[in-house]
Formats: structure tokens, sequence, C-alpha cells
């Protein structure tokens, strides 16, 4: 059995749902789960509509030795991207479960996913680009080398020992580490993928076009559409999109780190407004601003709480 899965904090769940939603259409033999960085009790699921649509799985039932740490000293960000790793654990040490997909959920599905993808590899994970930009735009080959070659935000694993080996080793060096520093070398757990293709066996880089597809990745693909078909570059259907840095009152710009506009970039518009309508349907604007419970009140309202942490972590 194949779990896909998305991981957010309770104000994230219109993403999660529209994300299960799209990605249903295309893989309805896939079981879905939704992963909740958060809290919430048992009468307020059962009584929400929103919430009934996918099983939720909690932090606190995962029983984790990290848990303490995480809640207490991350913000919303970092406690939904230091869990990934903690949920895929999870659901690869049950006996039904021989495979997990995750995908951030400010994502979603035009097709389906490439036949590569699904069963080649033991770990799969896929590149920013893989074509470099003009030198006029060689600031998205010097974020990617800040962040990371490999997006964090999609991956397969099939269980194996391979598999063990390497949750193991990006637990060890990203739940209680998952901290933004350029300077030092942390975007989370994101620059740690880097090692991934260099550490461990049986890992398949994932370079379809059509696979999470984003504002990083727009100058080698261009979007086109016949009949309601959404293809890149007009030969490889579009699996995903990856909505990063866009904003739900501004749904006609691609993302605020976008080097293209959506006017130089008109064919992207469909994209944006077919999501903020699956956003709006979710109820985007009852959820967004509702706050996590660990987070509200954990160690980051402190505020030498980052100074100290850097202090415990960066003695080099």
């Amino acid at each position: 059995m194949t779990i896909f899965f998305t991981v957010v904090t309770t104000n994230y769940l219109p993403f999660a749902v529209s994300l299960l939603d799209s990605a249903k259409l295309y893989h309805p033999e896939f079981e879905f789960c939704i992963c909740l960085a958060d809290y919430l009790d048992k009468e307020e699921i059962g009584t929400n509509n929103l919430m009934q649509k996918y099983p939720i799985i909690q932090l606190h039932e995962l029983e984790i030795e990290e848990f303490d740490f995480i809640t207490q000293n991350y913000n919303p960000m970092q406690l939904a991207n230091c869990s990934k790793v903690l949920f895929a654990r999870h659901f690869l040490n049950q006996e039904c479960i021989d495979k997990v997909i995750f995908c951030d959920s400010d994502t979603y599905f035009f097709g389906k996913l490439p036949s590569s993808t699904i069963n080649n590899g033991d770990i799969v994970i896929t590149p920013h680009f893989t074509h470099p930009p003009d030198i006029n735009m060689k600031r998205q080959e010097l974020e990617v080398l800040n962040a990371g070659l490999y997006n964090g935000g999609f991956f397969k694993l099939k269980k194996s020992a391979e598999t063990d080996s390497y949750i193991d080793w990006l637990r060890e060096r990203s739940v209680k580490e998952c901290i933004y520093d350029f300077k030092r070398g942390f975007y989370g757990e994101q620059l740690w993928l880097n090692l991934v293709p260099l550490y461990f066996k049986n890992v398949f880089i994932e370079n379809s076009q059509g696979m999470n597809v984003a504002y990083w990745n727009l100058h080698e693909r261009h979007i086109l559409e016949h009949d309601g078909i959404f293809s890149v570059n007009g030969t490889t259907p579009l699996c995903f999109f990856h909505y990063s840095g866009w904003d739900y009152f501004a749904p006609e710009e691609i993302s605020k780190w976008a080097l293209f506009t959506s006017e130089m970039r008109p064919e992207i518009k469909p994209l944006l407004l077919k999501y903020h309508a699956a956003l709006q349907a979710n109820e985007y604007e009852h959820y967004i601003n509702k706050p996590n419970y660990y987070t509200s009140k954990n160690n980051l309202n402190k505020k030498s709480f980052f100074s100290t942490l850097k202090k415990k972590y960066f003695k080099w």
C-alpha cells in the first residue's frame, strides 16, 4: 500500500485538502492522510466537515522522543518541516505500507506522477532545476547554492534497509536542528538532501520536467494548455505545480520570489486562478489566522531563545 501525505498546521488545512483532492483525482489507488503538526481535540475534528474529508494523524500520536523539544522551540514552519521525516518513519513502520509519498501542502496536481517516480528507487527526490538559466538570471543558481540542489517539498520512500538508514541519518541531523541560518549552512532539512545521492544507494533523481514546477524552474519550463490538459514544453504532462511564495490575496502573481511576473508568463495564470478557487472552496479565509496550539505559547516568545539555541548547537 502507498500512503500519500502532507504535513500542516491547522491554519493550512485548506491547502492540505486542496492538495489531496487534486492528487486523488489522478491516483485513486493511493491512501491519503493529513499529518498535523498541531493539536486538535477529537470533538472539533468530529464536527468539522473539512477535517472529515481525510484521515488526520497528529504529532503527539507518534510518541516520539523529540516531541518536547520541537513543540517548545520551533515556529510553525520549522515544526512542520522537521516532522516530515517523523511521519514518514511512522508510516513505514506499519506492516501494510510499503511506500510513502510526501508533498508540501502548497502544491496542486494537474496530472499523474510519472511511472519512474512510483517505480524507481528506494529514495526519490527532485532537483530545483536541471538546466542553467541565462546569466541575467543567475540569482536562481545562487539561491539554489544557498538553499539546496533538491527541493524538500516532494519525496518518495520505499520500505527497505537503505530507506531505514536514510531516515535515521536525516532524523539525527534535521529534527532538532531545523534552523534557517545561511551563514552556517542551515536551511531547515533541505540542505542535507545535497548529500543523499552520495551517501545512499538506489537513490533516483526525478528529472521529469512535469514534476515540482515552480517559480525557481520557470526559466526551463513553459506551460501549454490544450483542451484543459496542461503540459510542460509541449512534450511532458504537467504533474504538479508548487505554489511556493504565492499569495492568496494577489492570486494572479506567481510568487513573491519569482523573477518572472504573470505578465511575462501569462500561460501560468490559469494554474494560479484554479488554485485560488480550490482554496476559496476549502475555506482559506476561515482557517488562515488560526494559531498553532504549540507555537503560540512556546519558547519562541522568549527573546533570548534563538541566540541560546545557536550557542547550544553552533560552537564552531
